[in-house]
C-alpha cells in the first residue's frame, strides 16, 4: 500500500463537530475502502441515513506522479459518469487535495479542498451555478471546512475484490 493509501483508507466522522452544533454541521460518514490495486472506493453518507444510503459514492483510481504527488480519477457509482478528478500533494506530514482543472457536474462548477493526515481529515465542498456564480450547495468557504476523525475501526480498510 502506498503513502497515499496507507493514509486515507479508513472511516472518518465529524461526531464532535456536528454534536458542537448540530444545525450547523450534520453528522457525517466517510469511508475510503481499498479494493484493488491503485484503486478506492469512497462512500459519504449522513449517520441517520446509513451506509447503505450514501449521498456520494465513488470509485477512485490513483495515478501516482511520484512519491508526494497523486492524482485520483473519480468515476461516480450512483451516475456511472465521470466525477471531479483531485490533484493531492505532500507537505509536512499533511496530503492536500484540490480539483483538477475546472469540474461541472449538472450545471454547478465545484470546488473541493480537503487535507488529511491520517488521523484528522477536514473537507470543504461547495458548488457555484455556472450561469449566475452563485451558491448552489455544500458549504461556503466562509464557513469552515468539515472536521473529522478517523474511527478506531478497522472494517473493510484492505478489502480487495475477488
Amino acid at each position: 500500500m502506498t503513502l497515499f493509501e496507507s493514509m486515507i483508507v479508513g472511516h472518518y466522522r465529524n461526531k464532535k463537530q456536528a454534536q458542537s452544533n448540530p444545525t450547523k454541521w450534520p453528522q457525517i460518514n466517510i469511508l475510503y475502502t481499498k479494493i484493488d490495486d491503485s484503486v478506492l472506493e469512497l462512500k459519504q453518507w449522513y449517520n441517520y441515513q446509513g451506509e447503505d444510503t450514501p449521498y456520494r459514492h465513488y470509485h477512485l483510481t490513483l495515478e501516482h506522479l511520484d512519491q508526494h504527488t497523486v492524482i485520483t480519477h473519480a468515476h461516480n457509482l450512483q451516475t456511472d459518469e465521470p466525477g471531479c478528478n483531485l490533484q493531492w500533494g505532500y507537505f509536512n506530514g499533511w496530503w492536500f487535495g484540490e480539483v483538477q482543472d475546472e469540474c461541472v457536474l449538472r450545471n454547478t462548477k465545484v470546488i473541493s479542498n480537503i487535507e488529511f493526515d491520517g488521523k484528522v481529515y477536514r473537507s470543504l465542498d461547495t458548488g457555484y451555478y455556472v450561469d449566475t456564480g452563485k451558491f448552489a450547495w455544500g458549504k461556503t468557504p466562509d464557513e469552515g471546512m468539515f472536521q473529522f476523525d478517523r474511527l478506531n475501526n478497522a472494517r473493510n480498510l484492505n478489502h480487495t475484490l475477488t
